[in-house]
């Protein structure tokens, strides 16, 4: 998860995007008319009724991970687990839906947008993420840290990234030690968007896909590796 350079790579764990939109009654039949016109291009098998609305969903492989759209009274979730999908294939995906779900129910707008990307990165120099974390990106060092009179170790760290301007994202990224390995770093990134978008402009959620994709794929591991 490095190169001979020292540039991180992040390992995708899955991604997932909220659409909210306003409350609809929505019938089984509609779900499933959406189902049987989207699961060409979107290579859905599965469908299945959840609670008051429904979801579509891939058979899950070792190589490409799984794949679900859910259906609820005022939200769409996309789900893609495992790293085999970017963020133009599942921009392509979620056109497909959304376009297939408003003929047959009226969602003028996307009144907001969420996105969290888990990811696992290496620890810079091959260390232990517990010491990393508190060397490193907290920068305590046994100085500053003498009155408490032992070591200490950081489990994690929690950043916001408030939004510049109008249209982008605000991120709140979590970079903390992996359980399960004590070289690894789970780093999470929750994006949000909170500016209304017509339907009839959806497509310009791709942009927003690829942008905070980016952050977490070249910029968070670029800023992690010169700490």
């Amino acid at each position: 998860m490095s190169d001979p350079q020292g540039t991180l790579d992040p390992s995708t764990l899955g991604v997932s995007v909220d659409l909210v939109h306003l409350p609809t009654q929505v019938n089984l039949e509609m779900y499933k008319e959406v189902y049987m016109e989207v699961s060409g291009p979107c290579g859905y098998e599965n469908f299945m009724r959840v609670g008051e609305g429904a979801r579509l969903e891939t058979a899950a492989t070792p190589e490409k991970g799984a794949s679900r759209v859910t259906f609820a009274r005022d939200r769409i979730t996309f789900q893609e687990e495992g790293a085999g999908i970017g963020s133009d294939l599942l921009s392509r995906r979620m056109e497909e839906v959304v376009r297939s779900l408003s003929k047959r129910v009226q969602v003028p707008v996307i009144v907001a947008r969420t996105r969290n990307h888990r990811t696992l990165i290496r620890v810079p120099g091959d260390g232990v993420a517990a010491e990393w974390l508190a060397n490193k990106a907290l920068r305590l060092d046994e100085e500053s840290c003498a009155p408490l009179g032992r070591p200490v170790r950081a489990s994690g760290l929690r950043l916001q990234l408030p939004a510049q301007k109008n249209g982008e994202a605000m991120h709140l990224l979590r970079v903390e030690e992996w359980l399960k390995n004590p070289r690894m770093l789970f780093v999470e990134d929750n994006a949000s968007w909170r500016q209304p978008i017509p339907l009839d402009q959806f497509s310009n959620i791709a942009t927003e896909l690829n942008s905070a994709e980016e952050l977490m794929v070249v910029r968070i591991p670029e800023w992690l590796s010169q700490l």
